[in-house]
């Protein structure tokens, strides 16, 4: 009650605040457009009022829905540097015009804009893109300001699982990598949402207006000549009574005549059509009243509600699509039971009462699966302890045999005797969990066969005994591998001893062959020098025959060591085809592991859809003026292959994994052409760079 006080005091305090606001800048707000000129108009205007009198405005138009004048404000404040509170600015990310509005604010911003962009990023409410969008900027703080990265990697890793677009799964990645650079400051870093300068985001004047978009555009008002009679009645021209008001209403128009997209999303029953519920957003649907849809728009409104978390508004979908649909088959209960399932996983037990209340004695499909739910929320002590026992099992494995009071272990056994199919269930955990506790594995086969026998089930043939076997096989194979690991070590060992052995046979054997040639060389010298002296003659020949039996000896030296080198080769061929052989052992063993295999970077691209004419990007369009003739003509040629779906071209083309559908076609060695291609729809040519800036230019893209 205290809470619920003071949240009323809050907003009749916020509301007094707005009410105090003139109505002029108001005004002011919702016209101005989405240009620099008209915000520095409008950020003029703002400087007379407090920062708690902006706040307050802001909580009114996400209150309201006014997501054209949130984002005008948003653009203001960014340009005066107003530092919002970062819960107001967080729950503007539902609301505001585009998912970047907000950008600017956030380089404003410090550690305590973190914990709302968590919960903005587990809010239900919100679309998947924009709680992706919340994630990474949170990322981008933690990183900034040096904190904890784990809170943001568990919100970033439960996205994950609901992620299926390539273009999410690239912002989830890059808030990942962004965490990563926080712990690794020598890491290339990412470009930062939060410091985009509002310049980036608008366009310095105001751009020409547009009708409809993927719609045809019907008129919301009739067609009528400037100098005919107004259709209100007043008598006047039309060019000087509702011809500015309609002009307003014709830039807002739909695909459905007579009702303007605005007048579509306060009052969507105005057409029988459930695609303008599906083209709502959560704070649309708030205000929406089930009686004023149409009854086929109805179940549409409550899936959509459903899926943004807004279960009260989807039992209240469901209670008139009940009321209006009548007749045995027309309105089927399974909904209500759907609900109730989402009710109860997101642990609203006042709205699962009432959904029980409203249905009575109605036969669910799974009554005990109900029950059993509504005892978790209800009395959610009794399963304190087992939760405590589970998550210590879960959390604090340990592989040690000493470790007695394994939780799951334990809980197999306590629950044998009563509960025979939990037991089974707790000792299959604690099987797959320790499978290195073979001890306690073994009897924990004895108490499934047990438990079989007391659901009436003959006791051999449980799913664990093939577990079991499968982990005696696999430590089999693992000491055995362990031991051909240890074999292929000490050959590598004595490889490596027998060549460095036969290295040092080879310098001994060259520094002989230098002192053989060293001494011949002095004796041809000695021989050349002297003159023939009879005197001499019987001492030169001495010389002689000692200098050739010195020679004798360094070429039976060599000889020798020639002959101990080959031998050592030879040794050095068999260690080696011991080896080989050895590996090849390992590699054929059932279960051994696989030898590494190398991937191609990318994998080569099939061509689809039928051939397109080719746009060229005005990067290109200057690069090619400037290319060598006969690398412009490799890249005309290389186009034409592309556009037509060559063969040969098509082999040189490979895709950029972090760019979804851009490729580069290789144009000789030294340079890259650079297409984006979606399959039957656009051929864009990028830019033809050089092989060597290939990642630059992809972080540039990025």
């Amino acid at each position: 009650m205290v809470a619920h006080a003071a949240v009323a005091i809050l907003h009749d305090a916020g509301a007094l605040m707005t009410s105090q606001i003139p109505a002029a800048l108001r005004e002011a707000i919702h016209s101005a457009g989405a240009c620099l000129s008209d915000i520095g108009a409008l950020a003029g205007q703002l400087g007379s009022l407090a920062t708690g009198q902006i706040e307050s405005l802001l909580q009114a138009f996400v209150e309201d829905g006014e997501d054209r004048a949130l984002s005008r404000l948003l653009h203001a404040c960014a340009l005066n540097e107003v530092k919002l509170d970062p819960i107001v600015l967080c729950r503007c990310l539902g609301v505001c015009e585009k998912i970047t509005d907000p950008l600017p604010c956030f380089a404003l911003q410090d550690e305590r804009a973190i914990e709302p962009l968590l919960e903005a990023a587990a809010a239900e409410a919100l679309s998947l893109e924009r709680r992706c969008f919340a994630a990474r900027l949170a990322a981008e703080l933690t990183a900034k300001f040096g904190l904890d990265p784990q809170p943001i990697r568990k919100a970033l890793w439960k996205l994950e699982h609901a992620a299926h677009a390539p273009d999410i799964q690239f912002l989830l990645n890059q808030s990942l990598l962004i965490l990563d650079e926080g712990t690794n400051p020598g890491e290339t870093r990412i470009f930062r949402w939060s410091e985009l300068p509002l310049s980036r985001l608008l366009p310095e004047h105001p751009a020409h207006s547009g009708v409809g978009g993927y719609y045809t555009v019907r008129r919301p008002i009739p067609k009528l000549g400037r100098n005919d009679p107004c259709h209100c009645g007043s008598g006047k021209k039309y060019k000087k009574c509702c011809y500015a008001k309609d002009q307003e209403l014709l830039r807002d128009a739909s695909e459905y005549a007579g009702a303007t997209r605005t007048d579509l999303k306060s009052n969507p029953g105005l057409v029988d059509d459930p695609q303008v519920i599906r083209d709502l957003r959560a704070h649309e649907l708030r205000r929406l009243a089930p009686a004023a849809l149409s009854a086929g728009q109805l179940l549409t409104g409550y899936q959509c509600a459903l899926d943004f978390g807004l279960r009260e508004l989807a039992f209240e979908m469901l209670l008139e699509c009940e009321r209006r649909l009548t007749g045995p088959e027309a309105f089927d209960e399974g909904h209500f039971e759907d609900l109730l399932d989402a009710v109860l996983q997101a642990g609203d037990l006042d709205l699962a009462r009432r959904i029980r209340e409203h249905c009575g004695d109605q036969t669910w499909w799974r009554p005990q699966a109900i029950a059993f739910r509504f005892d978790l929320l209800e009395n959610p002590e009794r399963y304190a302890l087992l939760e405590r026992d589970c998550r210590k099992a879960v959390c604090e494995v340990s592989d040690e045999e000493t470790e007695f009071d394994e939780p799951l272990t334990r809980l197999a056994y306590d629950l044998s005797p009563l509960h025979p199919a939990l037991a089974i269930a707790l000792a299959r955990a604690a099987i797959a969990s320790n499978p290195d506790r073979h001890f306690d594995n073994d009897m924990l086969l004895d108490v499934i066969r047990d438990a079989r026998v007391d659901l009436d089930l003959t006791p051999d043939g449980d799913p664990a005994e093939a577990l079991f076997d499968w982990i005696e096989d696999r430590t089999q194979l693992k000491e055995k591998a362990q031991s051909e690991n240890r074999e292929i070590g000490r050959l590598n060992v004595q490889l490596s001893d027998t060549l460095a052995a036969l290295d040092e046979k080879k310098q001994t054997l060259r520094q002989t062959e230098q002192a053989l040639g060293q001494v011949g060389a002095e004796l041809e010298k000695a021989r050349v020098s002297r003159p023939p002296d009879p005197a001499r003659i019987d001492e030169t020949a001495r010389l002689g025959a000692e200098k050739e039996a010195a020679l004798q000896r360094l070429r039976d030296q060599v000889a020798d060591l020639q002959a101990q080198i080959g031998a050592q080769q030879a040794e050095r061929r068999q260690l080696r085809k011991m080896l080989t052989q050895e590996r090849k052992k390992l590699a054929s063993a059932p279960g051994a592991p696989e030898e590494p295999v190398a991937v191609e970077a990318a994998p080569a691209v099939q061509p689809s859809g039928r051939p397109l004419i080719p746009e060229y990007a005005d990067s290109f369009c200057k690069r090619f003026a400037a290319l060598p003739a006969p690398l412009a003509a490799k890249a005309i040629l290389a186009i034409g292959g592309f556009a037509s779906q060559e063969a040969d071209i098509w082999r040189h083309t490979k895709p950029l994994e972090r760019l979804p559908e851009h490729y580069r076609i290789r144009l000789g060695l030294d340079y890259r052409l650079m297409v984006h291609w979606q399959p039957g729809k656009t051929l864009r040519i990028l830019d033809v760079i050089p092989r060597q800036e290939l990642e630059s230019w992809i972080r540039r893209q990025g």
